[in-house]
């Protein structure tokens, strides 16, 4: 069962104020939810106590964003909970999914099929990891950790944009299509993370649990993407009221 805690990652314990107000919001509206915040020393002490196997790999990882995909991942496997990144902030309680069985995680981002091909999806929308939940020794995350870490193990990561493709939404995305797990629960995207473009109206906004700020400090950690595929991925579709993965494919 998805237990009411709630893990965080920054790369030092001095957080800036906004994202301390944004850490804030979900102990504001979820009491009994337990924080676990890790620096990159505290991250990688959990990895080696709890998965010693992977503490080279994890040491090896030329992006410390890489390091923090892939812990969010090993820290949910492990103690069960909830991850979310720092730049999210929670505006409604999240105790309707303390004790689920199920997986939680939502959808990123909804694009047309022209932009899915410019961009290299593999499908026209990608699933999350900025906020997602799980039990301990969730099945479909011990999958996503065994295969994460093969990609890892055997091709290079050398440039920013294959990080996505190596620990990100696309390859949460690819490995979901890949399993079809039955005990994964995908939520619609305005429950769970719209972007800021929505408009921000009482039929909207009434149904938004968290909102993803999309900081993207992550994105200045090396060579990033060409000019031309940062304009594309501009384009991406608002879409309040998209229909849930479960009722486009049907594999429940």
């Amino acid at each position: 069962m998805i237990p009411p805690i709630l893990h965080q990652t920054w790369k030092s314990t001095e957080l800036p104020a906004d994202l301390r107000a944004m850490q804030a919001s979900f102990l504001a509206l979820n009491p009994t939810m337990e924080l676990r915040f890790y620096d990159d020393d505290r991250m990688r002490d959990f990895v080696r106590d709890a998965f010693p196997d992977y503490l080279q790999i994890f040491d090896e990882l030329a992006f410390p964003v890489l390091k923090a995909d892939l812990f969010r991942l090993l820290a949910v496997l492990k103690v069960g909970g909830f991850y979310a990144d720092m730049d999210m902030e929670c505006l409604a309680p999240l105790s309707q999914f303390y004790g689920s069985d199920s997986a939680i995680f939502g959808v990123e981002a909804h694009v047309t099929r022209t932009r899915q091909q410019e961009l290299g999806y593999d499908q026209p929308f990608q699933i999350a990891n900025c906020i997602f939940a799980a039990p301990p020794g969730h099945p479909f995350l011990r999958s996503v950790v065994d295969r994460v870490v093969d990609h890892l193990r055997t091709r290079s990561v050398a440039r920013i944009g294959d990080i996505e493709d190596a620990t990100g939404p696309k390859a949460l995305t690819r490995i979901f299509y890949a399993e079809r797990p039955k005990d994964v629960r995908v939520l619609k995207q305005i429950c769970w993370v719209p972007p800021d473009v929505f408009a921000d109206f009482a039929p909207t906004r009434a149904r938004v649990m968290c909102r993803h700020h999309f900081l993207g400090s992550w994105k200045g950690e090396g060579p990033g993407p060409s000019l031309k595929r940062r304009l594309i991925e501009r384009n991406r579709l608002p879409n309040p009221f998209p229909t849930s993965i479960w009722h486009d494919f049907g594999w429940s």
